[in-house]
Formats: structure tokens, sequence, C-alpha cells
């Protein structure tokens, strides 16, 4: 798309097969769009697809402006196109304001401005876009229920702050960072918030000095800009080159309304397209003055080129999986909390690290952000794993307290509580207040109803895991215990339909089907038990309890040969979370038969 673009923009167009590298600035700032590592994010994430889709009805929409004929055919096709990339991502409706500089940028000269027919066509165009720009923001406010996301200091710290001179200063700073992303993207992370940008609260901060360079840069392109204005009478493709970097990037800037990020990457897809003009029709510039050393420019153009390919390469690598994404993110934002949090939820992984790895990414995430609920919730999940309740619940009280709502905190909170049987009331009214603060929460529901279970209250324990399964119909857990405590309570009838129901939403599920071969082989149904524990050990061969049960079933039906292979797998199988109790009790019991009969004979 950016080819059409810039060729649309510059308004011609050249056969490519006899032209020098430098001779087309439409082709050679497509090429840098085409290769800039600023795009990744954008193309690799799943929420930066909304930009993507967003940006080629942007351009889209600018290629195709001066091609309707018809006042009407033009108002339906920017209606359409501008209202579509609307819906896909709301900064999108910048285009409207990059088609009103398009407009002037098409009458060239700006006297034509106090002409009759400027008069006419300018002013009729640029109302029916602010009325399409208003019609838009309306309806996406209606689905927004005319209200705007809520953010905390931690998304975006300088928007927080007391201080104008502080948030003035850290804007700005910003602003700079995304020009250098721009020019040269060697640092890129998918996350700036929290302490990756530290705010400016100092006079002394060096970055100031920065922040001063960014802006007598601005001020010089905008002279020159308007000194061209006045004494040429021309406007030229620079303004629309800046249009494309500046327009599109004034929803990121904090001026308008607050923004949920510090920096975010994937909206520097459209002003990136500004930049690249604005860098091809430089070096067309330089090459026609200077034309003695085009090869040197061209030599530094293709150094650019492939440096941007390198980088482009190099990060689509990093986000090929979390580990090497958040990894890389340390290199640029070692001072963000978030990242160790990342860090952390990816090692707690078994396959991915270990508890210990993902134990420190959390503590380090507490030491930069101290009021970082969800790493304590996180952190203490560990510790809870660990035996260490103490410091568990330490954590937990204290998440709950940074975050009165936190309802998994809450519920974590309660799971600690309630393995200390002296403690089970306070364990019960945490899981009331988790449930308070999220109405639709089947694991609060599922291990309230486990610990209703443990204090003897069988009533509500079923009821509590019937809610967790409505709520989750897929919830295999919820199930499995509501069919063996009804088995338990002498109501088989009642599990086997339970089950029935179950194996309509999880069909795979192994505790389902461990569950109805139980109560089917208590119902004497041994044929329909047998298929149920075989289920269960299709679905789940690790289990050493499925083998035993089933041998259990095989020494009833007085299938010796079978049951003994049945209690081997169980004890092949035993681990501390699986026991084979059951299997070498029952084996011992076998072999005894056997000894006996044999005794006889």
């Amino acid at each position: 798309m950016a080819l059409p673009l810039f060729e649309c923009l510059l308004k011609r167009k050249k056969p490519r097969k006899t032209l020098h590298i430098l001779d087309d600035p439409a082709f050679t700032g497509a090429l840098l769009f085409a290769s800039h590592p600023v795009h990744t994010e954008a193309v690799a994430s799943l929420v930066g697809r909304a930009d993507l889709l967003a940006a080629i009805l942007f351009f889209g929409l600018i290629i195709l402006y001066k091609n309707v004929s018809g006042l009407l055919g033009w108002f339906v096709s920017v209606s359409l196109i501008s209202g579509t990339a609307v819906l896909c991502k709301e900064t999108a409706i910048t285009v409207l304001g990059v088609c009103i500089i398009y407009e002037v940028y098409l009458r060239k000269k700006p006297s034509k401005f106090w002409s009759e027919t400027f008069e006419k066509t300018f002013l009729m165009r640029v109302g029916l876009l602010v009325l399409i720009g208003f019609i838009i923001m309306i309806l996406r406010l209606k689905v927004m229920n005319f209200e705007g996301p809520t953010f905390s200091p931690t998304d975006n710290p300088a928007s927080f702050h007391e201080r104008l001179t502080v948030r003035v200063l850290s804007y700005n700073y910003i602003y700079c960072l995304n020009a250098l992303l721009l020019v040269w993207p060697q640092w890129l992370c998918f996350d700036w918030s929290m302490g990756c940008v530290p705010l400016i609260q100092q006079r002394s901060d060096l970055r100031i000095f920065a922040v001063l360079a960014f802006w007598l840069i601005v001020i010089a392109v905008s002279y020159r800009l308007v000194k061209d204005l006045i004494t040429k009478d021309k406007v030229d493709v620079y303004v629309m080159a800046l249009s494309l970097m500046l327009i599109p990037f004034l929803p990121s800037s904090n001026l308008l309304l607050r923004v949920g990020f510090v920096i975010a990457e994937r909206t520097l897809l459209v002003p990136s397209t500004g930049y690249c003009l604005l860098v091809a029709v430089g070096l067309e510039k330089l090459k026609s003055r200077f034309g003695s050393v085009k090869n040197l420019f061209t030599a530094m153009y293709i150094l650019l080129l492939v440096t941007f390919v390198a980088r482009s390469i190099q990060r689509n690598y990093e986000w090929i999986n979390e580990v090497r994404l958040f990894k890389s993110a340390l290199e640029v934002c070692p001072l963000n909390a978030k990242v160790h949090y990342n860090i952390g939820k990816v090692l707690s992984n078994p396959t991915r690290g270990s508890l210990r790895d993902a134990e420190r990414s959390y503590r380090h995430a507490l030491e930069l952000y101290p009021r970082y609920e969800q790493a304590m919730n996180n952190l203490a999940n560990i510790l809870r794993e660990k035996g260490q309740l103490e410091e568990a619940e330490y954590w937990l009280q204290l998440a709950v307290a940074v975050r009165p709502n936190f309802a998994a905190g809450w519920m974590n909170l309660a799971i600690v509580l309630g393995s200390q049987e002296e403690r089970w009331g306070e364990a019960v009214r945490a899981y009331k207040n988790a449930l308070a603060h999220r109405k639709e929460y089947p694991d609060a529901q599922y291990n309230l109803g486990n610990l209703y279970l443990d204090m003897g209250d069988h009533l509500a324990a079923l009821d509590c895991w019937k809610k967790a399964a409505a709520l989750r119909p897929t919830h295999a857990a919820a199930w499995g215990n509501s069919m063996a405590l009804l088995d338990s309570k002498g109501m088989a009838s009642a599990a086997v339909e339970l089950g029935q129901e179950a194996l309509k939403h999880v069909p795979k599920s192994a505790a389902v089907h461990f569950a109805l071969g139980n109560v089917m082989g208590k119902l004497n149904r041994l044929l329909e038990a047998e298929r149920h524990f075989r289920d269960a050990i299709k679905y789940d061969s690790k289990n050493s309890l499925y083998y035993s049960n089933l041998g259990v079933l095989y020494h009833r039906w007085r299938r010796l040969e079978d049951a003994e292979k049945m209690y081997l797998k169980a004890l092949l199988l035993e681990t501390e979370a699986h026991p084979a109790t059951t299997a070498r009790q029952q084996l011992l019991r076998l072999q005894n038969q056997r000894l006996q009969t044999k005794k006889l004979v």
C-alpha cells in the first residue's frame, strides 16, 4: 500500500526497470517503509492486527480520494472507508484530518485560497469531512455507551502526575523517543509502561536537553515550510509527509485525551509513512544538488535498508515466543516491573523454567513496583505450593488491601486460609468477597464447594459445584466432584444422569469418565463401567488411580489376569500425587488367593 500511496502524493509514476534506485522517491520510500522494524509489533501481535487493518483502509482512502467522481459518490466513499477504519481502530478517524490537508495539497498554490472556485469546493468538502468525523465519533461513543476506558498510573505514569511541568517535560521526552524509533529503531519493547521511561522531575535531568534539541529541529522544519509557503506560493509534498507523521500520532500524544500506554510501537505504523516519504524526497533533493556523489548517497541508503531488514528479522525472531520477547524487553526496559512479572509467569510453567526463577522475577517486579497486586498474587501462589503459607497469606492480604476488588486475590487468600481448619470461617468470607467482586467466577464457586465438603456441608458443596458447571460447562472437575458426591450419598442414578449431561460438554474429560465408571461399577453395569474406565485411561494415561479402579472392576468380574495387568500398570505409574495403594493391596490379595488355590490343589 505504501508504493501507490507515495505515487499518489508525489503525482508521478515512473517505469522502474531502467531507473537508478534513488531516481524514484516513491519506490525509495516504499522500500524503506516495507523494511522498517517498528512495524513488527503491528504484524506479529494480535492486538496490532487492528492497527494493520486500519492502516490499509487509511492509505486506501487517500489513494482513492481524488479519483471518486461526483460529490455524492465522494461523500459515500469517504464515509464508508473511514467508518470501517474506525471500527478497526479508533485512531483511524485522523484520516479525515489528513484528507483536509490533502485538499490543500491538491491545489498546490495558497493564492488559490481566495478564488471563487476554491471557496465553493474546498469549504464544502472540508465541511463534509468535519460532519463525517462528528457522526463517526458519536456512533463510536454510542457503541462504548459514552464511557471511556479507565487506566491506572502504571499504564501511563506521566498523565497521572500532579505537577504540570513534570507532565509536559515527560510528554515531550516521549515524543523524542517516538521520533527516535522512526529514525533509529534499535530499542524496541513490547511494553513501555511502569518504570520503563522515568519521569523528568528534576531540573538537572539531562534528558531536558534532548527535549530542547527535538523542538529546535521541529521549529527549524516549520520555519522552512512556512517560508516556502510565503515566498514560493507552493504547498510542497513535505506538508503531506509531515501531516502523515503528526496527525495520526495526535491520539497517542496525551494532548486530546489520556491514553493507556507510554509508547506503543504499533501506533507508529501510519506515522512511519510520513517519515519514509520525507527520507525519500530528501534523498532525491540531495542527489539533484550533489550529483557528483550520487553513488555515496545510494550506498548510504542501501546500508540503511540492509540495517532495517536485519533489525526486522531479529525483532520477528524475538516475537516467535514469549521467553525471547520478554527477555529482549529486559535489555530495553530493565526497570519495567511488568516485564519481570511476565517473565515470572512464563518461568512458572514447568516446561519453560523453574518456580525458583519465577519467584525471583516476581520479587524483582515487587521491588520495582511495591503495589503490583498481580505480582503479589502470583508470588503467593508459588509460596503456597512450597508450603510457605504464612508468607503467602501476607502477600495476598497486601494484594487485596492494594486493590479491594481483586477477585482472584480474594480467592487465592481463601485457598490459603482454607488449608488451616481453624480458619475455615475466614476462608468462606474470603470466597464470598471474591464472588461479590466477580459475580460469574466458576473457579471460586468450585473451590468454595471443596471447602464446604471439608466442612461437611455436602448440600452447599453440591450447590457450588453445580453453579461452577453452569457458569463454565467445560469445568470437568466440578462435574466430577458433583457426581462423586451424589454417588457417595447413595444417589447413583442422579450421578449417572449428571455424568451423561457432563459428557455433552466435556466428552474427552478423563475425570468425568472415571466418575461414571465408578458409579456404573457400583450399579453392576460392568460393561459400561469398563468402557468409561477405558476412556478415562485413553484421555489421561498417566493416572495410576484409573488403572487401579479398572483392576478392581476386573477383580470383581473374575477377570483375574486383566485385573493383575491393571494393578501392575498402576504400580508402575505410582507417584506421590497418585499413590497406588489400592492396586498394591488388591494385587497382594489376588496373589494370596492364587497361593491358596494352589495349596488346595
